[in-house]
């Protein structure tokens, strides 16, 4: 083992260059592996830390996204169905409420609130307090560490008494750690459904069918079908035998396919789900980085068989057996592969804070000094090191040392072509990358520029408790200011959830189901947005008789096949005889959700229930801008002390519900960036050893007078060759996976032939650039000095 070493030291002295290419190009390439490869695994095994989660299943409609439910249906489901152990309906408000500590500063946070059995169905670690009962008083909070020391500062919270938009008092019932698995429901507080009757008062919603204002889960007894109790709940709701075929949509899926399925969550946002498609984009990504270092690996190291074939002759000379020297190849090889991986680690605990910030990637480090981790990567790297050095090894030890010393052994030809097809490989991956690169970068700035109204010198105020009660006050003091444009108080507002109703209608004597998204919004609406008008006309604030006026978009009128949508009135209250609201015009359609989300039908209701100011700004100077939005600041806070006010601009909003396809664009492009980089190493060091090779042909044919120009272009047109077979393969590769990507978007930007043009000439300048340097450096070499010794 000692000599392995020594003669591994050796051999990476003497070629420090092209040695340290293949050693940096691995970690970089391993680096890449582990942060992936960790981040997938943290994300494919979302909610596995319950211990009860085989048997948890969430009711729900994932194929269209339905997963709300009434609080009716838990009871009818405890009374009827002796399989299910446990049910627990689980909620949140509309907006996150103001934690309040006395002699501390008021917090705002996310909060939900579930059934006393929460626990129960739902695996997570006591600091304080006993879970089992921590929900079982009314009036009573779970707490996460992180937020209880935000709260209380540190020390004992169980007992302690927390303000709720300062009304509601809750005692600390228990505190629970923060899981470091990912999980697909994400709270820092969590109350009982009987405090949230006293906290938000609707007792409706316990007690109608209609109010689906809770997600239901559900814990099956051991060996209970699944299947068998989804039928089974589902005829529970009374108006089944009219709906029968909507209601057999909604089945049990297991907790674990929640996370990455394609759910729309009506108000709060404590459910959370993945993207399984980028999450194994992102780990072909690692696997073709990975790939192209190997390929570096193996031109590098065939580059170097002539010299290990001598070291050979010399030891077998004195001698060494064909064994021994196949370990040694070997040894070198795997002590190579290690220390790619040693410094791939170093890396990652470097880089991870950058990469984490930059690409939005996060997983608990801890999994890095999991035995299981150390045990897969040693034995990868082992693996690896014996696939792509076994061959050669074994070439080189069963050499025979007469036809060494003979120099009887020439295979050039085949290893030019061998190393044609490897580098050819190399580039049609960078193509393929570049040009998804710039595809990935196409389509996020398409749908977050695409909205369909003005995003821009728009800002957006948080309506308070306090504020709420003196909008007049407010919008006084904007419109006071001389940079104020106009003012329009709205529930809209980019990032946050609208309202879904479902509605019996009867339209020309038919009785008809109308779903709809629905916001409200005062007159201003229309011009602060820009929304265009294509029917009919706006509601005015000038006209008491449109208090309760609407207008639609055109999916609505599409969806519901009204012919004549202005002047048609709809029930928009929950009872058989609520009051009739009238459609008075029609909106273009526009992205009101995320815009690789359909739109839907929506109304916008002439409403006083709000929860947004929108404010136009008047002026574009960077400096009056920010001047205008300190004094919003400071009026606000005077008129919502308590409350804090959040201020924001509607185009960062929009840049913020865009933020995972921003975080996945910086990732694939980093990643593409790096697999390049690693690409390009590999081509130079490949350029040297050609040009080291065909140094004395280089200097007769100067002899002979060739022109540098001439040199040039013999030692390069390989490379373009390649390059130009290359993109011919990637090209087909690139459009099918790129296709079927754009299928996930509902909106969508164009597959033009011109990404395919820019990846091929970017390849090309890169191919050049990478092995011009030594190509003239070899072309202007004065030929005395590589003919001397001739």
């Amino acid at each position: 083992m000692q000599n392995i070493f020594k003669s591994t030291y050796r051999n990476f002295i003497r070629k420090p260059a092209t040695n340290l290419i293949n050693l940096v190009g691995l970690a970089v390439s391993l680096a890449l592996v582990v942060i992936l490869s960790v981040y997938s695994y943290s994300e494919l095994t979302t909610d596995s830390q319950h211990k009860n989660g085989d048997r948890v299943y969430l009711y729900s409609d994932l194929v269209n996204g339905r997963i709300n439910a009434p609080a009716m249906l838990k009871t009818q489901i405890d009374l009827t169905i002796p399989e299910v152990e446990s049910t627990v309906t689980v909620g949140g408000p509309w907006d996150n409420p103001v934690f309040q500590v006395e002699g501390r500063d008021p917090i705002a946070s996310d909060i939900i609130t579930a059934d006393p059995d929460f626990f129960k169905l739902f695996t997570y670690e006591a600091i304080e307090g006993n879970l089992t009962t921590a929900l079982n008083d009314p009036m009573t909070v779970v707490l996460t560490k992180p937020l209880a020391d935000k709260l209380f500062g540190k020390g004992s919270v169980v007992g302690k008494t927390v303000k709720i938009d300062n009304k509601n008092s809750l005692t600390v019932s228990a505190v629970i750690k923060v899981p470091q698995v990912k999980s697909t429901l994400s709270f820092n507080a969590i109350t009982s459904n009987a405090s949230r009757k006293a906290i938000y008062p609707n007792p409706e919603e316990f007690e109608r069918w209609d109010y689906r204002n809770f997600q239901l889960f559900v814990l099956l007894k051991q060996g209970t079908n699944a299947d068998d109790v989804s039928n089974r709940i589902s005829t529970l709701f009374p108006d089944y035998d009219k709906y029968k075929e909507n209601y057999d949509l909604l089945k049990l899926n297991p907790i674990e396919q929640v996370y990455f399925s394609k759910f729309r969550l009506y108000g709060s946002t404590y459910l959370k789900h993945g993207d399984k498609t980028k999450v194994m984009i992102l780990l072909l990504v690692a696997a073709l980085v990975l790939i192209i270092a190997l390929v570096n690996f193996i031109n590098i190291s065939s580059s170097q068989w002539s010299e290990k074939i001598k070291q050979t002759v010399v030891l077998k000379v004195i001698g060494a057996d064909r064994t021994s020297i196949l370990k040694g190849a070997l040894g070198e090889a795997f002590i190579l592969f290690l220390l790619s991986l040693l410094l791939a680690i170093l890396f990652v605990l470097l880089l991870y804070p950058f990469v984490r910030n930059f690409t939005g990637i996060s997983f608990s480090a801890s999994l890095l000094y999991k035995p299981l981790f150390l045990f897969v990567s040693v034995g990868g790297v082992f693996l690896l090191s014996l696939i792509f050095s076994l061959i050669p090894a074994m070439r080189i030890s069963s050499s025979k040392a007469v036809d060494n010393l003979k120099k009887s052994i020439d295979s050039r030809n085949s290893k030019s072509v061998s190393r044609g097809i490897l580098v050819t490989t190399q580039f049609t991956i960078a193509i393929v990358l570049i040009a998804f690169t710039v595809l990935v970068q196409k389509q996020v700035d398409f749908g977050s520029s695409n909205f369909g109204f003005d995003k821009e010198n728009v800002i957006g105020i948080k309506l308070t408790p306090q504020l709420m009660e003196k909008k007049d006050v407010l919008k006084k003091l904007i419109q006071d200011n001389p940079n104020t444009g106009k003012v329009s108080f709205t529930q809209y507002f980019p990032g946050k959830l609208n309202e879904h109703w479902s509605r019996p209608q009867v339209i020309n004597g038919e009785k008809k189901q109308f779903g709809f998204d629905t916001f409200n919004g005062d007159a201003n609406l229309l011009s602060i947005l820009s929304l265009q008008l294509v029917e009919g006309r706006f509601y005015s604030d000038d006209l008491a008789t449109d208090s309760k006026k609407m207008v639609v978009n055109e999916t609505f009128v599409r969806e519901h096949k009204m012919e004549n949508p202005v002047g048609t009135k709809l029930a928009m209250g929950s009872g058989e005889n609520s009051p009739l609201s009238e459609i008075v015009g029609v909106v273009k359609d526009f992205h009101y959700k995320h815009a690789n989300i359909p739109i839907g039908s929506l109304i916008i209701k002439n409403d006083t229930y709000v929860s947004y100011c929108l404010v136009t700004v008047s002026t574009s100077n960077f400096k009056s801008l920010s001047s205008f939005v300190q004094y919003v600041k400071n009026e606000t806070s005077k008129l919502s002390p308590t409350f804090p006010v959040e201020v924001s601009f509607l185009d960062q909003a929009i840049e913020n519900l865009y933020q995972s396809e921003i975080q996945f664009r910086r990732t694939f492009t980093l990643f593409a960036g790096c697999a390049i980089v690693i690409c390009c190493l590999g081509i130079f060091a490949m350029s040297m050893f050609a040009c080291q090779r065909r140094i004395k042909e280089v200097g007769i044919r100067k002899v002979n007078g060739a022109k540098v120009s001439e040199v040039l272009a013999m030692l390069n047109k390989d490379f373009v060759k390649w390059v130009a077979i290359a993109f011919i393969i990637a090209t087909p590769i690139a459009w099918y996976f790129m296709n079927k990507w754009l299928e996930s978007f509902a909106c969508k930007t164009e597959l033009s032939w011109w990404i395919f043009a820019l990846a091929g000439l970017m390849a090309m300048g890169i191919a050049l650039l990478t092995v011009s340097w030594q190509s003239w450096r070899a072309a202007i070499r004065n030929p005395v000095e590589s003919l001397r010794y001739e």
